[in-house]
Protein backbone atom coordinates (compact mmCIF):
# COMPACT_ATOMS: atom_id res chain seq x y z
CA UNK A 1 0.00 0.00 0.00
CA UNK A 2 0.82 3.48 -0.54
CA UNK A 3 1.51 6.02 2.52
CA UNK A 4 2.51 9.53 2.44
CA UNK A 5 5.57 9.92 4.77
CA UNK A 6 7.04 13.43 5.57
CA UNK A 7 5.91 14.65 2.26
CA UNK A 8 7.08 11.41 0.16
CA UNK A 9 5.21 8.78 -1.46
CA UNK A 10 6.67 5.65 0.09
CA UNK A 11 5.57 2.05 -0.65
CA UNK A 12 4.74 -0.48 2.22
CA UNK A 13 3.27 -3.74 3.10
CA UNK A 14 -0.36 -3.93 3.77
CA UNK A 15 -0.37 -4.39 7.82
CA UNK A 16 3.04 -2.51 8.44
CA UNK A 17 3.46 -1.07 11.85
CA UNK A 18 4.28 2.93 12.18
CA UNK A 19 7.42 1.71 13.93
CA UNK A 20 8.79 -0.25 11.15
CA UNK A 21 7.70 2.62 8.28
CA UNK A 22 9.50 5.57 10.12
CA UNK A 23 12.68 3.48 10.60
CA UNK A 24 15.15 6.20 9.00
CA UNK A 25 13.16 8.87 9.49
CA UNK A 26 13.59 11.97 11.61
CA UNK A 27 12.29 11.11 15.30
CA UNK A 28 12.94 10.64 18.62
CA UNK A 29 11.32 8.34 20.96
CA UNK A 30 8.29 9.16 23.15
CA UNK A 31 7.67 12.46 20.84
CA UNK A 32 4.56 12.74 19.52
CA UNK A 33 3.96 11.87 15.46
CA UNK A 34 0.91 12.62 13.51
CA UNK A 35 -1.38 10.21 11.58
CA UNK A 36 -3.68 11.10 8.88
CA UNK A 37 -6.40 9.43 6.61
CA UNK A 38 -6.48 10.20 3.04
CA UNK A 39 -7.43 13.78 2.01
CA UNK A 40 -9.96 12.61 -0.64
CA UNK A 41 -12.04 10.60 1.95
CA UNK A 42 -12.29 13.24 4.68
CA UNK A 43 -12.24 16.74 3.06
CA UNK A 44 -14.93 18.64 4.69
CA UNK A 45 -16.82 21.75 2.99
CA UNK A 46 -17.78 24.45 5.32
CA UNK A 47 -20.14 27.41 5.11
CA UNK A 48 -17.32 30.27 6.35
CA UNK A 49 -15.43 32.58 4.40
CA UNK A 50 -12.48 34.26 5.07
CA UNK A 51 -12.66 37.56 3.02
CA UNK A 52 -8.87 39.29 3.36
CA UNK A 53 -8.63 42.98 3.13
CA UNK A 54 -5.83 45.84 3.33
CA UNK A 55 -6.57 46.18 7.22
CA UNK A 56 -7.04 42.56 7.84
CA UNK A 57 -9.44 39.75 7.30
CA UNK A 58 -13.12 38.83 8.33
CA UNK A 59 -15.04 36.14 8.25
CA UNK A 60 -19.00 35.53 6.68
CA UNK A 61 -20.44 32.24 7.77
CA UNK A 62 -23.07 31.80 5.52
CA UNK A 63 -26.55 30.38 6.15
CA UNK A 64 -28.59 27.28 4.05
CA UNK A 65 -30.73 29.74 2.04
CA UNK A 66 -30.68 30.12 -1.76
CA UNK A 67 -28.74 33.36 -2.02
CA UNK A 68 -26.21 31.52 0.84
CA UNK A 69 -25.70 29.05 -1.95
CA UNK A 70 -25.58 31.95 -4.52
CA UNK A 71 -22.77 33.60 -2.60
CA UNK A 72 -20.84 30.77 -2.89
CA UNK A 73 -21.08 30.05 -6.00
CA UNK A 74 -19.75 33.75 -6.55
CA UNK A 75 -16.83 33.50 -4.24
CA UNK A 76 -14.34 33.03 -7.24
CA UNK A 77 -16.12 36.43 -8.69
CA UNK A 78 -15.45 38.91 -5.99
CA UNK A 79 -12.08 39.05 -5.22
CA UNK A 80 -10.96 42.72 -6.15
CA UNK A 81 -14.43 43.96 -5.50
CA UNK A 82 -13.95 47.05 -4.49
CA UNK A 83 -16.46 49.21 -1.10
CA UNK A 84 -18.52 51.64 -3.27
CA UNK A 85 -19.37 53.35 -0.30
CA UNK A 86 -20.06 53.46 3.48
CA UNK A 87 -22.57 55.23 5.73
CA UNK A 88 -23.33 54.93 8.93
CA UNK A 89 -26.10 52.00 8.65
CA UNK A 90 -23.96 49.70 5.62
CA UNK A 91 -20.75 48.82 3.96
CA UNK A 92 -21.27 48.05 -0.03
CA UNK A 93 -19.34 46.15 -1.89
CA UNK A 94 -20.07 45.87 -5.56
CA UNK A 95 -21.29 46.03 -8.26
CA UNK A 96 -20.91 43.44 -10.33
CA UNK A 97 -24.41 41.57 -12.04
CA UNK A 98 -26.52 38.81 -10.80
CA UNK A 99 -30.28 37.38 -12.05
CA UNK A 100 -31.95 38.37 -8.38
CA UNK A 101 -35.98 39.10 -8.82
CA UNK A 102 -36.22 42.39 -7.80
CA UNK A 103 -38.66 43.50 -4.67
CA UNK A 104 -39.74 47.27 -3.14
CA UNK A 105 -40.43 45.32 -0.12
CA UNK A 106 -38.97 46.26 3.20
CA UNK A 107 -37.30 44.11 5.52
CA UNK A 108 -35.47 43.98 9.12
CA UNK A 109 -31.50 43.81 9.56
CA UNK A 110 -29.71 42.93 12.52
CA UNK A 111 -26.18 44.31 12.83
CA UNK A 112 -23.24 42.20 11.10
CA UNK A 113 -26.10 40.96 8.77
CA UNK A 114 -24.38 40.25 4.83
CA UNK A 115 -26.80 40.64 1.85
CA UNK A 116 -27.44 41.03 -1.23
CA UNK A 117 -28.95 44.75 -2.25
CA UNK A 118 -29.82 45.91 -6.24
CA UNK A 119 -28.55 49.53 -7.04
CA UNK A 120 -31.48 51.40 -8.60
CA UNK A 121 -33.48 47.89 -8.19
CA UNK A 122 -31.60 47.07 -11.14
CA UNK A 123 -30.30 43.63 -11.06
CA UNK A 124 -27.14 44.52 -13.07
CA UNK A 125 -25.91 46.48 -10.22
CA UNK A 126 -25.89 44.02 -7.14
CA UNK A 127 -24.19 44.77 -4.30
CA UNK A 128 -22.99 42.71 -0.78
CA UNK A 129 -23.89 44.69 1.73
CA UNK A 130 -23.00 44.20 5.48
CA UNK A 131 -25.59 45.81 8.07
CA UNK A 132 -23.37 48.06 10.66
CA UNK A 133 -26.84 48.46 12.89
CA UNK A 134 -30.33 47.03 13.22
CA UNK A 135 -32.02 48.77 10.50
CA UNK A 136 -35.57 48.21 8.69
CA UNK A 137 -35.07 49.17 4.59
CA UNK A 138 -35.84 48.65 0.83
CA UNK A 139 -32.76 46.87 -0.83
CA UNK A 140 -34.29 45.53 -3.68
CA UNK A 141 -34.33 42.18 -3.36
CA UNK A 142 -37.47 39.44 -2.80
CA UNK A 143 -37.98 36.79 -0.68
CA UNK A 144 -35.64 37.44 2.52
CA UNK A 145 -34.28 40.68 1.48
CA UNK A 146 -31.20 39.85 0.18
CA UNK A 147 -29.83 37.88 3.34
CA UNK A 148 -26.99 34.82 2.89
CA UNK A 149 -24.68 35.22 6.12
CA UNK A 150 -23.00 36.87 9.06
CA UNK A 151 -20.31 38.37 10.01
CA UNK A 152 -19.00 35.96 12.70
CA UNK A 153 -15.54 37.34 13.63
CA UNK A 154 -13.18 40.24 12.71
CA UNK A 155 -16.02 42.61 13.71
CA UNK A 156 -13.93 45.44 14.54
CA UNK A 157 -12.24 45.65 11.28
CA UNK A 158 -15.84 46.98 10.01
CA UNK A 159 -14.97 50.10 11.37
CA UNK A 160 -11.64 50.46 10.16
CA UNK A 161 -12.66 50.14 6.10
CA UNK A 162 -12.80 52.51 3.68
CA UNK A 163 -14.11 53.65 0.57
CA UNK A 164 -11.96 51.89 -2.47
CA UNK A 165 -10.69 48.97 0.19
CA UNK A 166 -11.00 45.96 -2.26
CA UNK A 167 -11.28 42.59 -1.39
CA UNK A 168 -8.48 41.25 -1.85
CA UNK A 169 -9.33 37.51 -1.50
CA UNK A 170 -12.08 35.04 -0.09
CA UNK A 171 -11.30 31.30 0.87
CA UNK A 172 -13.10 29.09 2.30
CA UNK A 173 -12.65 28.11 6.48
CA UNK A 174 -11.56 24.66 5.89
CA UNK A 175 -13.40 22.98 9.26
CA UNK A 176 -10.54 21.10 11.31
CA UNK A 177 -9.82 17.24 11.03
CA UNK A 178 -12.00 15.55 13.64
CA UNK A 179 -10.14 12.56 15.92
CA UNK A 180 -11.13 10.27 13.36
CA UNK A 181 -9.72 11.56 10.32
CA UNK A 182 -6.44 12.50 12.26
CA UNK A 183 -4.44 11.78 15.19
CA UNK A 184 -1.36 11.99 17.42
CA UNK A 185 0.26 9.29 18.88
CA UNK A 186 3.42 7.33 20.26
CA UNK A 187 2.75 4.15 19.63
CA UNK A 188 4.71 2.78 17.17
CA UNK A 189 2.89 0.19 17.36
CA UNK A 190 -0.49 1.31 15.32
CA UNK A 191 -0.99 -0.24 11.98
CA UNK A 192 -0.59 1.66 9.26
CA UNK A 193 -4.07 2.24 6.71
CA UNK A 194 -3.59 2.67 2.76
CA UNK A 195 -3.08 6.30 2.15
CA UNK A 196 -2.28 7.24 5.52
CA UNK A 197 0.14 10.39 5.59
CA UNK A 198 2.38 10.65 8.88
CA UNK A 199 4.39 13.37 9.81
CA UNK A 200 7.32 11.91 12.62
CA UNK A 201 9.05 15.70 13.22
CA UNK A 202 8.21 18.94 12.73
CA UNK A 203 11.06 20.94 10.05
CA UNK A 204 11.11 24.68 10.69
CA UNK A 205 12.76 26.44 7.54
CA UNK A 206 14.95 29.52 9.99
CA UNK A 207 14.46 33.48 8.55
CA UNK A 208 17.90 34.90 8.15
CA UNK A 209 16.21 38.25 9.26
CA UNK A 210 16.25 37.21 12.20
CA UNK A 211 18.94 36.40 13.57
CA UNK A 212 18.89 36.86 17.38
CA UNK A 213 15.39 35.19 17.63
CA UNK A 214 16.58 32.35 15.70
CA UNK A 215 19.49 31.78 17.48
CA UNK A 216 17.05 31.58 20.98
CA UNK A 217 15.11 28.83 18.78
CA UNK A 218 17.92 27.19 18.27
CA UNK A 219 19.22 26.82 21.59
CA UNK A 220 15.45 25.60 22.83
CA UNK A 221 15.99 23.07 20.25
CA UNK A 222 19.20 21.94 20.66
CA UNK A 223 18.32 18.54 22.44
CA UNK A 224 16.21 18.03 18.74
CA UNK A 225 12.95 17.57 21.21
CA UNK A 226 10.49 20.69 22.25
CA UNK A 227 7.87 20.34 24.95
CA UNK A 228 4.25 22.01 24.22
CA UNK A 229 3.70 24.14 27.13
CA UNK A 230 0.72 26.10 26.43
CA UNK A 231 -1.71 25.03 23.56
CA UNK A 232 -4.64 27.66 22.85
CA UNK A 233 -7.11 27.54 19.75
CA UNK A 234 -4.58 29.79 17.80
CA UNK A 235 -1.08 28.50 18.50
CA UNK A 236 0.96 25.74 20.55
CA UNK A 237 3.85 27.11 22.63
CA UNK A 238 7.15 26.59 24.85
CA UNK A 239 8.13 28.58 27.70
CA UNK A 240 11.36 26.73 28.07
CA UNK A 241 13.46 29.79 28.29
CA UNK A 242 12.04 33.11 29.14
CA UNK A 243 14.67 34.78 31.11
CA UNK A 244 16.19 36.19 28.45
CA UNK A 245 17.03 39.69 26.68
CA UNK A 246 15.98 39.67 22.99
CA UNK A 247 15.63 42.65 20.60
CA UNK A 248 12.79 43.08 18.26
CA UNK A 249 13.27 42.32 14.30
CA UNK A 250 11.32 40.72 11.64
CA UNK A 251 7.85 41.57 12.16
CA UNK A 252 4.94 40.01 10.07
CA UNK A 253 1.43 39.25 10.18
CA UNK A 254 1.16 35.86 11.49
CA UNK A 255 0.04 32.79 9.39
CA UNK A 256 -0.90 29.32 9.36
CA UNK A 257 2.44 27.54 10.17
CA UNK A 258 4.37 30.50 11.13
CA UNK A 259 6.96 30.39 13.87
CA UNK A 260 7.08 33.55 16.17
CA UNK A 261 9.50 34.09 19.25
CA UNK A 262 8.16 37.24 21.71
CA UNK A 263 10.55 39.69 21.77
CA UNK A 264 9.22 41.97 24.55
CA UNK A 265 6.33 41.99 27.19
CA UNK A 266 5.15 39.10 29.48
CA UNK A 267 6.98 36.12 28.12
CA UNK A 268 9.84 37.20 26.42
CA UNK A 269 11.33 34.35 25.02
CA UNK A 270 8.77 32.27 24.45
CA UNK A 271 8.18 30.30 21.31
CA UNK A 272 5.14 30.60 19.23
CA UNK A 273 3.72 28.01 16.31
CA UNK A 274 0.91 29.30 15.04
CA UNK A 275 -2.21 27.50 13.66
CA UNK A 276 -4.57 30.17 13.26
CA UNK A 277 -3.65 33.67 11.36
CA UNK A 278 -3.29 36.81 13.41
CA UNK A 279 -2.27 39.74 13.06
CA UNK A 280 1.55 41.36 13.03
CA UNK A 281 2.53 42.51 16.25
CA UNK A 282 6.22 44.53 17.45
CA UNK A 283 6.35 42.14 20.33
CA UNK A 284 7.05 39.16 18.05
CA UNK A 285 9.92 38.78 15.77
CA UNK A 286 9.30 36.14 12.90
CA UNK A 287 11.72 33.73 12.95
CA UNK A 288 10.51 30.64 10.43
CA UNK A 289 8.33 28.84 9.12
CA UNK A 290 6.96 24.99 9.23
CA UNK A 291 8.06 22.83 6.56
CA UNK A 292 6.95 19.62 7.62
CA UNK A 293 4.78 18.56 10.93
CA UNK A 294 2.07 21.40 11.00
CA UNK A 295 -0.59 18.23 11.56
CA UNK A 296 1.62 17.23 15.04
CA UNK A 297 1.82 21.31 15.70
CA UNK A 298 -2.16 21.34 15.46
CA UNK A 299 -2.93 18.03 17.30
CA UNK A 300 0.07 17.28 19.97
CA UNK A 301 -1.43 18.22 23.21
CA UNK A 302 -0.07 20.12 26.28
CA UNK A 303 2.98 18.44 28.17
CA UNK A 304 3.95 16.31 25.08
CA UNK A 305 7.00 16.90 23.85
CA UNK A 306 7.36 17.05 19.55
CA UNK A 307 10.73 16.14 17.45
CA UNK A 308 12.21 19.57 16.33
CA UNK A 309 14.32 20.20 13.14
CA UNK A 310 15.32 23.84 12.25
CA UNK A 311 16.79 24.34 8.68
CA UNK A 312 20.00 25.21 9.31
CA UNK A 313 20.72 23.56 12.54
CA UNK A 314 22.93 25.27 15.12
CA UNK A 315 26.39 26.53 14.04
CA UNK A 316 28.09 25.88 17.67
CA UNK A 317 31.91 25.33 17.69
CA UNK A 318 32.36 26.19 21.25
CA UNK A 319 33.44 23.48 23.67
CA UNK A 320 35.13 20.91 20.35
CA UNK A 321 38.56 20.50 19.59
CA UNK A 322 40.20 22.59 16.55
CA UNK A 323 40.07 19.66 14.95
CA UNK A 324 36.44 18.41 15.66
CA UNK A 325 35.18 22.10 14.62
CA UNK A 326 36.81 21.85 11.45
CA UNK A 327 35.09 18.72 10.55
CA UNK A 328 31.79 20.12 11.57
CA UNK A 329 32.41 23.41 9.85
CA UNK A 330 33.38 21.85 6.82
CA UNK A 331 29.99 19.42 6.89
CA UNK A 332 28.42 22.32 6.99
CA UNK A 333 30.30 23.63 4.02
CA UNK A 334 31.83 26.21 6.18
CA UNK A 335 35.61 27.31 6.48
CA UNK A 336 37.57 27.57 9.40
CA UNK A 337 39.86 30.19 10.25
CA UNK A 338 41.69 28.91 13.72
CA UNK A 339 43.01 31.91 15.81
CA UNK A 340 44.45 31.62 19.66
CA UNK A 341 45.93 27.76 20.17
CA UNK A 342 45.59 25.82 16.83
CA UNK A 343 46.89 22.76 18.10
CA UNK A 344 44.36 20.29 16.71
CA UNK A 345 43.29 18.76 20.55
CA UNK A 346 43.04 22.96 21.45
CA UNK A 347 39.33 23.63 22.77
CA UNK A 348 37.61 26.22 21.13
CA UNK A 349 35.99 28.79 23.46
CA UNK A 350 35.04 31.25 20.96
CA UNK A 351 33.04 31.46 17.59
CA UNK A 352 32.48 34.27 15.44
CA UNK A 353 30.26 34.57 14.10
CA UNK A 354 28.57 33.12 17.27
CA UNK A 355 24.98 33.83 15.83
CA UNK A 356 24.12 31.19 13.40
CA UNK A 357 22.20 32.91 11.26
CA UNK A 358 24.48 35.39 10.58
CA UNK A 359 26.81 33.05 9.46
CA UNK A 360 26.62 33.00 5.96
CA UNK A 361 26.45 29.74 3.25
CA UNK A 362 30.60 28.92 2.13
CA UNK A 363 31.43 31.72 4.53
CA UNK A 364 34.87 31.58 7.03
CA UNK A 365 34.17 30.72 10.74
CA UNK A 366 36.97 31.93 13.38
CA UNK A 367 37.98 29.43 16.03
CA UNK A 368 39.40 31.00 18.82
CA UNK A 369 41.33 27.66 20.54
CA UNK A 370 43.08 27.33 24.26
CA UNK A 371 44.89 24.45 26.02
CA UNK A 372 42.10 22.16 28.04
CA UNK A 373 43.92 22.62 31.01
CA UNK A 374 43.05 26.46 30.95
CA UNK A 375 39.29 25.74 30.73
CA UNK A 376 37.97 25.83 34.40
CA UNK A 377 35.66 23.14 35.30
CA UNK A 378 33.01 24.40 37.64
CA UNK A 379 30.69 21.73 40.12
CA UNK A 380 27.51 23.22 39.99
CA UNK A 381 25.13 22.90 43.46
CA UNK A 382 21.62 23.21 42.05
CA UNK A 383 20.55 21.47 44.99
CA UNK A 384 21.23 23.69 47.48
CA UNK A 385 21.34 27.27 45.30
CA UNK A 386 18.95 26.72 41.98
CA UNK A 387 18.89 30.08 41.48
CA UNK A 388 22.02 31.25 42.35
CA UNK A 389 23.37 28.57 39.72
CA UNK A 390 21.01 29.59 37.42
CA UNK A 391 22.14 33.32 37.55
CA UNK A 392 25.94 32.09 37.12
CA UNK A 393 24.80 30.66 33.71
CA UNK A 394 23.38 33.89 32.73
CA UNK A 395 26.62 35.70 33.46
CA UNK A 396 28.29 33.25 31.74
CA UNK A 397 26.08 32.48 29.09
CA UNK A 398 26.64 28.42 30.04
CA UNK A 399 23.00 29.00 29.55
CA UNK A 400 23.42 28.67 25.90
CA UNK A 401 26.89 27.20 25.28
CA UNK A 402 29.06 24.44 26.73
CA UNK A 403 32.22 27.05 27.59
CA UNK A 404 30.95 30.72 28.94
CA UNK A 405 33.39 33.65 30.28
CA UNK A 406 34.19 35.44 33.08
CA UNK A 407 35.75 38.64 33.88
CA UNK A 408 38.08 39.07 36.74
CA UNK A 409 37.15 42.10 38.64
CA UNK A 410 39.21 42.26 41.10
CA UNK A 411 42.71 40.28 42.19
CA UNK A 412 46.17 40.15 43.63
CA UNK A 413 48.95 38.10 44.84
CA UNK A 414 48.44 36.40 48.24
CA UNK A 415 44.32 37.68 48.13
CA UNK A 416 42.29 34.49 49.73
CA UNK A 417 39.91 34.89 46.66
CA UNK A 418 39.38 36.05 43.35
CA UNK A 419 35.81 37.75 42.49
CA UNK A 420 33.96 38.29 38.70
CA UNK A 421 32.27 40.42 37.19
CA UNK A 422 28.74 40.37 38.14
CA UNK A 423 25.27 42.15 37.41
CA UNK A 424 23.84 43.80 40.53
CA UNK A 425 20.36 44.07 38.59
CA UNK A 426 19.95 41.02 38.00
CA UNK A 427 21.37 40.11 41.35
CA UNK A 428 18.13 42.40 43.01
CA UNK A 429 16.27 39.70 43.86
CA UNK A 430 18.36 37.28 44.44
CA UNK A 431 18.07 36.01 47.52
CA UNK A 432 19.93 33.62 50.23
CA UNK A 433 20.06 30.11 49.43
CA UNK A 434 22.53 28.14 50.89
CA UNK A 435 25.40 29.51 53.04
CA UNK A 436 28.77 28.25 54.21
CA UNK A 437 28.08 28.85 57.89
CA UNK A 438 28.39 25.19 58.86
CA UNK A 439 31.27 24.18 56.92
CA UNK A 440 32.90 27.14 56.22
CA UNK A 441 34.22 28.67 53.04
CA UNK A 442 37.05 26.06 51.78
CA UNK A 443 39.50 26.67 48.58
CA UNK A 444 37.85 26.28 45.59
CA UNK A 445 34.28 27.25 46.78
CA UNK A 446 32.35 29.12 44.54
CA UNK A 447 29.71 31.65 45.89
CA UNK A 448 27.74 35.10 44.60
CA UNK A 449 27.00 37.95 47.41
CA UNK A 450 22.81 37.55 47.46
CA UNK A 451 20.75 40.67 47.77
CA UNK A 452 21.38 41.24 51.27
CA UNK A 453 24.32 43.11 50.44
CA UNK A 454 25.82 46.24 48.56
CA UNK A 455 27.79 44.28 46.24
CA UNK A 456 24.95 42.06 45.35
CA UNK A 457 25.68 39.88 42.06
CA UNK A 458 29.54 39.31 42.39
CA UNK A 459 31.25 35.79 41.62
CA UNK A 460 33.70 34.93 43.65
CA UNK A 461 36.20 31.72 44.08
CA UNK A 462 37.68 31.12 47.78
CA UNK A 463 41.35 30.46 47.35
CA UNK A 464 41.86 29.50 51.15
CA UNK A 465 40.21 27.92 54.19
CA UNK A 466 37.89 30.45 56.19
CA UNK A 467 35.11 29.98 58.55
CA UNK A 468 34.40 33.72 58.80
CA UNK A 469 34.55 35.18 55.13
CA UNK A 470 33.43 33.08 51.54
CA UNK A 471 34.75 33.49 48.45
CA UNK A 472 33.22 37.01 47.27
CA UNK A 473 34.84 38.16 50.90
CA UNK A 474 31.43 38.45 52.53
CA UNK A 475 30.04 36.70 55.65
CA UNK A 476 27.60 33.83 55.83
CA UNK A 477 24.53 35.62 55.80
CA UNK A 478 25.38 37.58 52.65
CA UNK A 479 26.58 34.46 50.49
CA UNK A 480 24.71 31.94 48.27
CA UNK A 481 27.62 28.81 47.62
CA UNK A 482 27.11 27.83 44.07
CA UNK A 483 29.02 24.56 44.07
CA UNK A 484 33.18 24.38 43.51
CA UNK A 485 35.96 24.52 41.04
CA UNK A 486 37.45 20.81 40.35
CA UNK A 487 39.90 22.13 38.24
CA UNK A 488 43.74 23.46 38.91
CA UNK A 489 43.47 26.41 40.73
CA UNK A 490 46.73 27.23 40.87
CA UNK A 491 46.58 26.98 37.54
CA UNK A 492 44.17 29.21 36.68
CA UNK A 493 45.64 31.80 39.01
CA UNK A 494 48.88 31.95 36.73
CA UNK A 495 49.56 35.55 35.60
CA UNK A 496 45.87 36.28 36.20
CA UNK A 497 45.25 39.92 36.22
CA UNK A 498 41.92 42.19 36.60
CA UNK A 499 39.83 42.56 33.48
CA UNK A 500 41.22 39.27 32.08
CA UNK A 501 38.37 36.63 31.08
CA UNK A 502 38.65 33.19 31.99
CA UNK A 503 36.78 30.38 30.69
CA UNK A 504 34.61 28.00 32.29
CA UNK A 505 32.74 24.78 31.46
CA UNK A 506 29.97 22.66 33.98
CA UNK A 507 31.14 19.40 35.56
CA UNK A 508 29.24 17.16 37.29
CA UNK A 509 31.15 14.24 38.21
CA UNK A 510 30.97 12.53 35.47
CA UNK A 511 34.48 10.79 34.71
CA UNK A 512 35.89 12.79 31.98
CA UNK A 513 32.59 14.59 31.24
CA UNK A 514 31.92 18.30 31.20
CA UNK A 515 28.37 19.07 32.19
CA UNK A 516 27.60 20.69 28.77
CA UNK A 517 29.87 19.30 26.85
CA UNK A 518 29.64 20.11 22.69
CA UNK A 519 26.98 18.78 20.69
CA UNK A 520 27.06 17.83 17.39
CA UNK A 521 24.46 19.09 14.93
CA UNK A 522 21.50 17.89 15.19
CA UNK A 523 21.24 15.06 11.65
CA UNK A 524 18.67 15.24 9.38
CA UNK A 525 18.62 11.50 8.64
CA UNK A 526 18.37 8.00 10.94
CA UNK A 527 15.88 7.41 13.52
CA UNK A 528 17.03 8.93 17.27
CA UNK A 529 19.65 10.88 15.82
CA UNK A 530 22.27 10.85 18.40
CA UNK A 531 22.51 13.83 20.58
CA UNK A 532 25.43 13.07 22.27
CA UNK A 533 28.98 15.13 23.29
CA UNK A 534 31.30 15.49 20.22
CA UNK A 535 30.97 13.63 16.95
CA UNK A 536 29.90 10.45 16.84
CA UNK A 537 27.88 8.55 19.49
CA UNK A 538 29.00 10.94 21.85
CA UNK A 539 31.39 8.64 23.69
CA UNK A 540 34.59 10.69 23.03
CA UNK A 541 35.91 11.91 26.45
CA UNK A 542 36.52 15.74 25.59
CA UNK A 543 37.77 16.82 28.94
CA UNK A 544 39.64 14.01 31.38
CA UNK A 545 38.59 13.86 34.92
CA UNK A 546 40.87 16.99 36.78
CA UNK A 547 42.78 16.04 39.92
CA UNK A 548 41.50 18.61 42.73
CA UNK A 549 43.97 20.46 44.21
CA UNK A 550 44.42 22.04 47.27
CA UNK A 551 41.26 21.65 48.62
CA UNK A 552 38.26 19.34 49.28
CA UNK A 553 34.55 20.23 51.39
CA UNK A 554 35.24 19.92 55.22
CA UNK A 555 32.83 17.96 56.97
CA UNK A 556 30.45 19.78 58.75
CA UNK A 557 31.01 20.86 62.33
CA UNK A 558 28.73 19.56 65.10
CA UNK A 559 26.33 21.60 66.14
CA UNK A 560 26.51 22.67 70.10
CA UNK A 561 23.60 20.56 71.72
Amino acid sequence: MLIRLNGREVEVADGTALGDAIKGEPYMEGTQIALTRPVSSIQKGTQEFEVSTPHGSFVIRTDDSENGKRFRELVNELGGVNIRWKSSKVIAYGSFPTDLEVSRESHDYSRYDCFFALGGFDNRSTYIMIARIDQSGSYGVAGDGGKFGKVTRGRFLLDRLREGDPILSIRPVVLELSETDAFVTTDLSTVLEDGMSVETYVGVDLDRDSPVGCEQFLVVAAEGRLRITERTETYSANSQRMDVSLVPEKVAVREVGDVTVRNSGAGTGRIYFYRERRQQSPNHTLVGKVTNGQEIVRMAPQGTEVTLRPNPPRIMTIGMTQAEAAEFLSSMGLAQKRTGSLDDDAIVVEQEPELTMEIVGGSEVETRGIHRDKVVLWEPDDEGSPTTTHYIRKMTGLDHKPIGTLKVFFTFEGMPMITFVGNPDQAAVLLPEKSFAEEGSFRGQVAVTNMSRPNRGSIGVRLEDSDEFGPTGEEAYGTNVAGRIVSDLELMMKDIKDGDIVYIAEFRGSPGQPAHAPKVPMGQEGAETPNGNGPGDGSEEIFERPEIKGGRPRAKRPKPE
